[in-house]
């Protein structure tokens, strides 16, 4: 593959994928360049070690494993467990653009959770995936997927809300 072919390929991939990261990177992250720096980082990582995928599903499954494992390296780096308050940034940003009120709440609800199990919340609820396919994705196990799920579900009841549907996104 020629160059002309890898920056043409590098673009697709920006393209088909970088909104879906950004959600999920922005989530976790609670800052949008410091969302940017992990995307860039993780498209980096795509361009420089040029793996081999069998199939779109296994390309989209790698770019969130990694964009997820740089999202936590990044926060714990910068032990930025405190955060911004969703209100503070939330006009500055798309993820909210087009949610009512019911669906901002759930996502300030996720927004608070910690990243173990935000991943697999965003996953699942946000993001659409199956408790077997959120397994490989972070490469633990469906008992652990479905623990944290879990886990997140009593933390938001916990907080005087039910979590049984997912944030729709237009």
């Amino acid at each position: 593959m020629n160059q002309e072919e890898r920056n043409a390929s590098l673009e697709r991939v920006i393209e088909n994928y970088s909104n879906m990261l950004y959600k999920i990177c922005f989530l976790m992250l609670k800052n949008e360049q410091d969302t940017k720096d992990v995307l860039q980082e993780t498209f980096l990582a795509y361009m420089t070690k040029r793996p081999h995928f069998h199939s779109e599903e296994h390309k989209k499954a790698w770019l969130i494993k990694v964009s997820q494992n740089k999202c936590r390296e990044f926060l714990r780096f910068h032990k930025m467990h405190a955060g911004i308050p969703l209100d503070e940034v939330e006009e500055s940003i798309k993820i909210t653009q087009g949610l009512d009120m019911e669906d901002r709440e759930k996502l300030e609800l996720i927004w608070n959770l910690n990243s173990k199990l935000k991943s697999v919340v965003i996953l699942y609820y946000v993001e659409g995936y199956s408790v077997k396919e959120i397994s490989a994705i972070l490469n633990i196990s469906e008992c652990a997927v479905k623990k944290r799920l879990q886990r997140a579900r009593e933390i938001l009841s916990k907080l005087g809300r039910s979590y049984d549907e997912g944030v729709v996104y237009e």
